[in-house]
């Protein structure tokens, strides 16, 4: 009697510690939804450097919906909208699209920001810093604004 109640504890432990590190990898799509969605994301680096924006230029951002996976956002110039798909720890932005206003000063960071997002397969979590993955190569990190 003894032995399976030590073997039952052993396997609560083991599940519980496997839970934990689901979530922490991005398995709980429950927990994945409630730390991404809702806020908003300010873009913080592309392809490993730091996003300089010109003197009075706000900072593009991406707020994800809660209900109904919908993406609506800023690259530098234009607003952006679409959907995302969230699966585990992966996470992609199907249909994205922008207004088509023209501003110099920042259309190439926009290009790059909107080119990170259409390539993003994946994600990371690290507080409030969210990184944006394709496969192991990290394309943007974003804080967050909340």
């Amino acid at each position: 009697m003894m032995k399976h109640l030590l073997m039952l504890s052993a396997l609560a432990v083991l599940l519980s510690a496997n839970k934990c590190a689901d979530t922490k990898m991005g398995g709980n799509t429950t927990t994945d939804l409630a730390a991404l969605a809702g806020g908003q994301w300010m873009l913080a680096t592309l392809n490993g450097k730091p996003i300089e924006m010109p003197e009075g230029a706000k900072t593009p951002w991406v707020k994800l919906d809660q209900e109904g996976a919908q993406l609506s956002g800023y690259g530098g110039c234009n607003q952006l909208m679409g959907s995302y798909k969230l699966e585990g720890d992966r996470i992609s932005f199907p249909g994205l699209g922008s207004t088509k206003m023209l501003c110099p000063a920042t259309s190439d960071l926009e290009s790059k920001f909107l080119n990170a997002l259409r390539l993003t397969d994946g994600f990371k979590m690290d507080g409030d810093v969210l990184r944006l993955m394709q496969g192991t190569t990290e394309l943007a990190t974003l804080r967050s604004a909340d």
